[in-house]
């Protein structure tokens, strides 16, 4: 996590597209799978595009992770924009992966905190934990997934978005 001005933005920018994302998701439940794709891929490129951004210009030791979280959420985002039919077949596993690689980030915000000596660290570890609960849900049960997966993306978007905003006051904290 890196702490300036300039990522406490973008981690606020992140978590009002994750949490416009879900309430669009649970607003038109009967989305098909490609719809959601599409969705989600705007969705990941965009945080991708945002996280790399706030890689640029700082020089914090966690950097290396805000790097490799940017690259990654680029190449996802790209992927299932550029795959839409096999990628919604695939959805709910690319879905639970995605879900954990942003819980254990935020998990490992939240040692970083706790490292700076930041009290409430352990909200953003839970918030981490349940993340990757949510996620494990979503991979375990595929085929559920797949019938309700408008509701899980809209909760993990929305609790995303939460994270993010969560985190983006934390830093602002720690700034003053």
């Amino acid at each position: 996590m890196l702490l300036s001005t300039k990522s406490s933005i973008w981690l606020t920018v992140t978590g009002v597209i994750f949490i416009i994302a879900g309430i669009a998701v649970l607003a038109y439940p009967g989305l098909t799978l490609e719809s959601l794709a599409v969705l989600l891929g705007i969705s990941i490129l965009i945080t991708g595009i945002a996280q790399l951004a706030a890689f640029i210009g700082n020089t914090a030791e966690e950097r290396g992770w805000v790097l490799f979280a940017g690259i990654a959420d680029v190449i996802i985002g790209l992927f299932l924009l550029l795959n839409i039919t096999p990628t919604a077949l695939a959805l709910p596993f690319i879905i639970g992966f995605w879900a954990m690689f942003i819980s254990l980030a935020k998990v490992a915000a939240a040692f970083s905190l706790k490292k700076r000596g930041f009290k409430n660290w352990g909200i953003l570890l839970a918030a981490g934990i349940i993340g990757f609960v949510i996620a494990c849900l979503i991979i375990y049960y595929p085929v559920f997934g797949a019938l309700f997966i408008t509701a899980y993306v809209s909760v993990f978007l929305l609790f995303a978005g939460a994270m993010s905003i969560a985190e983006a006051v934390f830093i602002k904290r720690i700034l003053k």
